[in-house]
This record gives structure tokens, sequence and C-alpha cells, in this order.
């Protein structure tokens, strides 16, 4: 889409929150292999420029036609569809690159994680977004869904899915690195985990001490009894600066140990709020074990 009154709008515009204008600072690359296409376009593939009308097919070719830290952006149309079959299938490799998906409900682009436990995307560039996803499980006990390694990760309006009975992710985020404060400025925000499956174990994995988390207004609803913490954290590993606001957790099956934060240290620091959990009510259970933060 192109602005020319009369020579375009200064200050940009915005589609479904995604910034198109004449002085955007980075590129836009588009991403469709449905069978949708543009007016007066052609089908996605990787052979193509990345415009509008000549899509490319795969997210992985847009972020090698990226460019890091200029604010490049991949968008990627309702109805595309990947499959990913190992660890990094799909790399977020790029610093600063955006992926937004465009489209709402089942229109919505998805990622698809099969074929082996270790099948992942991976986010190992700094300042990268991800939003507007269904992520679906589609193997047993996939390990994790996204696997992040890299500073100031932003997860937004993702959704985890199972494609059925024992199809499943053990934690739908990890942050796997042991280095401290490696993946420091994580954001997960507006996403939906809503697990069938009894293998689905949290949220949220880190095995590291990490720096100003923001988990805010996420949904995450399981019903079997050897769920974890939504948020769980390794063994003397430090939360800094979190904010954990505004989620809502359905774990009735729940029975014994941490509901919402599961961590052993005392030097946490930030502010957990308004979060409604619904749990089964028992003595064994804490609400939130995160000592030093705010109530």
């Amino acid at each position: 889409m192109t602005s020319n009154y009369p020579a375009g709008f200064a200050n940009g515009i915005s589609i479904r929150g995604v910034p198109i204008h004449n002085l955007y600072p980075g590129e836009v690359f588009w991403v469709n292999n449905s069978g949708v296409l543009a007016k007066k376009g052609v089908g996605g593939s990787d052979g193509n420029n990345g415009t509008y009308q000549k899509p490319l097919s795969t997210i992985d070719k847009a972020l090698s036609l990226a460019t890091a830290s200029r604010g490049d952006v991949v968008i990627v149309m309702p109805g595309h569809s990947e499959t990913i079959t190992t660890d990094g299938g799909l790399a977020l490799d790029k610093v600063g690159v955006a992926i937004v998906g465009l489209g709402s409900g089942s229109l919505r682009p998805k990622v698809v994680v099969d074929t082996a436990a270790a099948a992942a995307i991976t986010v190992t560039a700094a300042n990268v977004t991800l939003q507007n996803f269904v992520i679906e499980a589609s193997f047993a006990d996939i390990t994790n869904a996204i696997d992040v390694t890299a500073a100031n990760f932003s997860a937004l309006d993702l959704e985890f899915t199972e494609e059925g009975a024992d199809l499943n992710v053990l934690d739908y985020i990890h942050c796997s690195s042991t280095t401290d404060n490696n993946a420091d400025g994580l954001r997960v925000e507006g996403c939906v985990g809503t697990a069938i499956d009894a293998g689905q174990n949290s949220f949220l994995n880190i095995k590291a001490d990490l720096d100003r988390l923001v988990f805010k207004a996420n949904f995450y609803s399981s019903t079997h009894a050897n769920t974890l913490a939504t948020i769980l954290c390794a063994t003397g590993k430090d939360l800094t600066d979190c904010i954990v606001e505004g989620n809502r957790v359905n774990v009735p099956g729940k029975t014994t140990g941490d509901i919402l934060i599961d961590n052993d240290t005392t030097a946490n620091t930030g502010i957990v709020a308004h979060n409604l959990v619904g749990h089964a009510d028992l003595a064994a259970m804490e609400l939130v074990d995160c000592d030093g933060v705010r109530l």
C-alpha cells in the first residue's frame, strides 16, 4: 500500500498496529504461502523480491534479506503456514527485526512444530519481536516451542495450541541458557496457552538470572495435576525488576506446588499484581513463591 496525498503522510499510517509509511527507517518484507493472493499479485516464492504483490514463501528467507538494527519488518499474511522439524527450524537471528502476523482467529499465520522433540523456534538475536501467530504442537513432548537466548525478545499475542491428544509442548517459552542475564528484557504479553495434554509443564521456564521480565495479560489453562508453575525459575536464579501483572491462570487439577511463580531465592525484585488464578485451593499449594517482589 502506498500513500500519495499529496506527497504521502509525513507521520506514516498504521494498519492493525503495523506501521506503513513513506519514511519508515527499514524495509518491509512480505511473506505469503497461502492460496489467497494480493490483488494483481503472484504466489509466494523465495525467488520473489518480497513485495506485497511478489511475497516470499518463508519467514526464514525474509530474515535473510533483512538488515540488522535497521528496524526492518517481516509481515506475514493471513493463512500462511510453516512447519519446522528441527531445533532452530525457524531461527530469529537478525537483530531488531519484527515479525508480524496479519489476520485474526483461524486466519492468523501458523508455525507448526513437528517431527522431533527438539524442534523449536530459536531467538538468538537481540531486540526481536514475534507478534500475532498461532504456534501448534504436532509431536509428543516437544521440549519447547520458543527457545530464547538473546535479550529484549517480545512475544506478543501468540497462541500456543495442540493439534490433538499426545501432541504437546512441555514449556511454551524456554530461556534455556544458564548464562545469567542472557535473556534480560523478555516481554511476554497477550499470549494464550490452553493445554489438553498431561505432559505440559509451564508457560515460561527460566534457567538463569533474568532482569526486567514483563509477563502481562496472558491466559494459561491446564487441568492436569502435574502442571508446574506458570513461571518456573531454576534453582538459585533471581527475577529482578520483574512485572507480572494482569494474567489469568486456570489450573484446577493442580494439587501441589507453586502456581503462578516458582522461585527459591530471596533476591527477587519487582511487582506481581492483579493476577486472577483458579486452582484446587489446597494447603500444599502456594500462589506466588518469589521472595522480594512486591505483591
